[in-house]
Order: C-alpha cells, then structure tokens, then sequence
C-alpha cells in the first residue's frame, strides 16, 4: 500500500516538474504531460478506489490548470483547460466507481465462500452432535433418571438445549430441493399464533395476528419456515415485558410475501445490529445464537432474506421475505 501510494505520487511529481519547468512554446509538449497525467490518475483510481482517484485527479488539475492559463492567455485555452480538468475528474471517478464495484463482488465472493464452508461444516458437527445427544438421552431412560433428583430437570433442560443447538447447526446444510405446491403463508402466522398466545398472555403481553386479508399464496417449500417464524415469535415475547405488544402480520412486497414480526422490547443496541445474524452470536445467557443466523441463511438459500428494523418508537422488527415463486 505504502509502495503504491509513492509511487503515484511520484509519477505526479515527476510529469508536473517537468511540465512547469519546461520554458518552451511547443504546445505539443504540454498536450504530452496532459496526457501523461492520466498514469497516475488511473493507477491511483484503480489501486485504492474512487476518493483516492478524485483526490488525485483535483491535484493534477491544481498543478496542471493554472500553469497553462498563465503561459498561454488565448480565449480558447480557458475552455481547452477546464475540458482537460473535467475529463480527469471523469476518468478518475469511472476508474475508481469500477474498482470499488470489483472489490465489493469479490468481498461478496470470499464471504459466500466462507459461509458455504461453515455451513458444511456445522451441518457435518451437527450429524455427530445429534447421534452423541440420542445416545446419551437413551441412556438416561434406561437408566431410569439420576440418583439426585433435584438434578432431572436441568438435566432435560441441558439436553433440550443442545438438540436445538443442533437443529440450528443442521440447518446451515446446503437446502434441498423441495415439491412446489402453492401455500398459504398465512397459516405460518396462524400457527405461531395458537403456539405461543398462552405463553404471551402468561406473561402479560398483548399478542395480535395481522394476516393479509388477500392471503400468501407461494410454492416455496414451508417446512422451514415455520421453525424460523417460531424463533422470531419466541425472541419477542423474550425480549417483552409485562404490558407491552407483539404482532405478527402478513403483507405484500414488490416479488415476495413478508411475514412480520414487531414487539415493543428494548431492540437491538446500535454495536449489535451488523452482529445480529452472525452465527454464534447472541446477547441471551441461555442462547446459542444459531437460530437468526442459520435461518437467514436458509431463506436466501430460498432466494429470499432475513431482515432487521428498529421500530419506529422503540422495539424490534423482523420480516422474512418469501418470494412469491420458487
């Protein structure tokens, strides 16, 4: 980096140098450094970017215009000058606009690379969990429970936990293809609904169901998503107190279905909201931070997305984007 950078500067050293020391007439010999400076330019645009390239490009102006307007006073060389200083500017920008654009494709690459890779590997790891988690599940009945008690409950608790570890870790395998046959995405809210209305009110919430009063016709598969809207609705009431709201609503995009759901909790902190869906990460005590992060994966998987909105007057925001077709 420390190279390239002087090396561009001295290429703009080097050609203004000779341009402003240059005492001749010969015009020619300044349309050949006004050419010259586009090496720099283009180097600088291409190797760091847009600002990089515009940063370069009002330099040589700067040392390219005002040198010719002195030495060369005719009407026509005003326009000639300010030409040549639009036309840097220009090229830097288109330069420095398509290496970012390369840069951000193969970020974008390297990224889908890795996730591709995690999923393999998380779905390989969650196979071998699962066998480990049966087998020890088996034992416990056979052996009719601990000798302690008091330590049964937290026992199942433990190994309900770690099986839906490893549901989320099974769920960053590579998606199958599935049997198109239209659905009601509708019926996803309905059932989350009847799931967890009894666990909301025990807690002093307001559940509310908003469904499209048209309906979610889609052929997308809906096994899936039935898990990943149960986790959103579960956050929520989580994450609620005792008079607050979550709703769960249905509505149409431009070429997907979104299913919503909105609570009144805290939200997420400003510092978290990049790390919401990366895998592993959570802010609960008891969490695991699978289940945002393996079902984001699988609705793109899908071709459709997993989002996050602060609400307007506080809470959080989560909509699953199904497209309308598979």
């Amino acid at each position: 980096m420390a190279i390239k950078t002087l090396f561009v500067v001295f290429l703009v050293g080097s050609i203004s140098a000779v341009h402003l020391l240059y005492t001749g007439t010969d015009l020619g010999f300044h349309v050949l450094h006004q050419q010259l400076f586009y090496i720099p330019l283009v180097l600088a645009s291409f190797w760091f970017g847009t600002r990089a390239g515009l940063s370069t490009a009002v330099a040589v102006s700067i040392l390219y215009g005002p040198a010719m307007l002195l030495r060369h006073h005719e009407g026509g060389m005003h326009l000639t000058v300010v030409t040549q200083i639009a036309l840097y500017l220009f090229v830097a920008f288109l330069m420095g606009w398509l290496s970012d654009r390369q840069r951000r494709q193969q970020q974008q690459l390297l990224k889908n690379e890795r996730i591709t890779a995690l999923g393999k590997a998380a779905s390989t790891l969650g196979v071998e969990i699962r066998d480990i988690v049966t087998g020890v599940h088996s034992i416990y009945r056979q052996s009719g429970g601990l000798k302690n008690d008091d330590a049964n409950d937290d026992f199942l608790s433990e190994i309900d936990r770690l099986k839906r570890m490893v549901d989320g870790l099974s769920h960053f395998a590579p998606t199958l293809d599935h049997t198109s046959l239209s659905t009601d995405l509708n019926d996803i809210l309905r059932h989350s609904f009847k799931k967890y209305s009894r666990q909301a009110a025990g807690k002093g919430l307001n559940m509310t169901i908003e469904p499209t009063g048209t309906g979610c016709p889609s052929t997308i598969s809906v096994e899936p998503l039935f898990r990943i809207f149960d986790e959103l609705v579960n956050n929520a009431i989580d994450f609620s107190q005792r008079g607050q709201a979550v709703v769960l609503r249905s509505f149409s995009g431009e070429n997907e279905w979104v299913l919503e759901v909105a609570d009144s909790g805290p939200g997420v902190a400003k510092e978290n909201e990049e790390k919401l869906f990366t895998a592993f990460f959570t802010t609960r005590p008891d969490g695991y931070g699978l289940s945002l992060s393996s079902g984001r994966k699988l609705l793109r998987d899908l071709g459709g997305d997993l989002i996050y909105r602060p609400g307007a007057h506080g809470g959080a925001i989560f909509r699953m984007l199904i497209p309308k077709e598979q």
